[in-house]
């Protein structure tokens, strides 16, 4: 029987598999109109120059309480993703009638299209920082600015890759500049809203509350949590009094962008403001110059006057 499934919740993986082909991106729960029937649907991305074929994971589904649901592998076949494709999402690894609070997903096995396997068993799994929301009128100014909806994510890079406006997360095996989920050049990200606070974008009015992505913090060996817990606070940041929520943003964001960009500003590398080193740290002194050239002049003229009069003299005496 053919029914329709709406979307019930959507949680990003907050960890990925560092040096694997293929990265684990985010579960889905979506619930079937006519039977009422929960289906989990994982999504993966290939990173790898080669195309692949085939995927094999083993899931462990848990319930709100922490008790285990379903236990199994799941076999991906018929695929032809390319380098930064998406593909699962399309297949239901497990249906239930019951409620489902996590999912935890172990890579073991991709096949190419050349025919080779690859045991990704091997590679460990890494925590990944949440990302940082963006101030609700900064993320409307820069999805008009880039043309695209969704952008409320702060652009970041991090050691171990890059995050983009979308919330989408780019290893570095990745090796791209742009977000294959929502196309957004991630240059173009971090000029246009780098623009837009010192532009001082003025806040707009405000859209509907979007429905809200839980994306629960979990340690590298802990499941992709669908109904996450609340995190930790931050230690507060003090800020001056009487600054705008945007204002704030604006001085934080400035302040991270100077540590990225110069992380031993204390220190003197050789280079002038406009990158290029003078060779010996001395400053030129166009008038200092001058008189060199002034004193040196005249001295050095007689000399070589000098020096072609007794050649003249020697050339006269014995060859003429």
């Amino acid at each position: 029987m053919e029914q329709n499934f709406t979307l019930l919740a959507q949680s990003r993986a907050n960890y990925y598999t560092k040096g694997s082909p293929i990265q684990f991106v985010r579960v889905e729960l979506l619930k079937g109109d006519a039977t009422g029937e929960v289906a989990v649907c994982l999504t993966f991305k290939n990173v790898a120059p080669q195309p692949v074929s085939g995927l094999v994971v083993r899931f462990k589904c848990k319930s709100p309480a922490g008790t285990l649901l379903c236990e199994d592998q799941y076999y991906y076949e018929g695929l032809t993703a390319a380098q930064g494709d998406l593909f699962g999402a399309d297949d239901a690894v497990y249906v239930c009638d019951g409620a489902v609070g996590s999912v935890e997903v172990d890579l073991e096995q991709a096949f190419l299209t050349d025919g080779s396997a690859l045991q990704l068993g091997g590679y460990r799994r890494v925590r990944l920082p949440a990302p940082k929301a963006l101030p609700a009128p900064l993320a409307q100014a820069l999805s008009q600015r880039i043309g695209k909806e969704g952008l409320t994510v702060v652009p970041q890079m991090l050691d171990d890759g890059w995050y983009c406006a979308c919330g989408a997360f780019h290893p570095k095996e990745e090796d791209s500049v742009y977000c294959s989920e929502c196309g957004c050049d991630r240059i173009l990200l971090q000029n246009s809203l780098s623009t837009l606070l010192q532009a001082g974008q003025k806040p707009a009015a405000p859209q509907a509350d979007e429905p809200t992505r839980v994306v629960s913090g979990i340690t590298p060996d802990e499941p992709t949590r669908v109904a996450g817990t609340p995190r930790p606070e931050e230690p507060t940041r003090m800020m001056p009094e009487g600054l705008s929520e945007q204002e704030k943003f604006a001085q934080s964001y400035r302040r991270r962008a100077e540590q990225q960009a110069a992380p031993d500003a204390g220190e003197d590398d050789g280079y002038g403001e406009d990158g290029y080193g003078d060779g010996y740290g001395e400053e030129y002194d166009p008038d200092e110059t001058a008189e060199k050239i002034i004193r040196w002049a005249p001295p050095i003229t007689a000399g070589l006057c000098a020096l072609v009069v007794a050649f003249g003299f020697l050339w006269y005496r014995f060859f003429m």
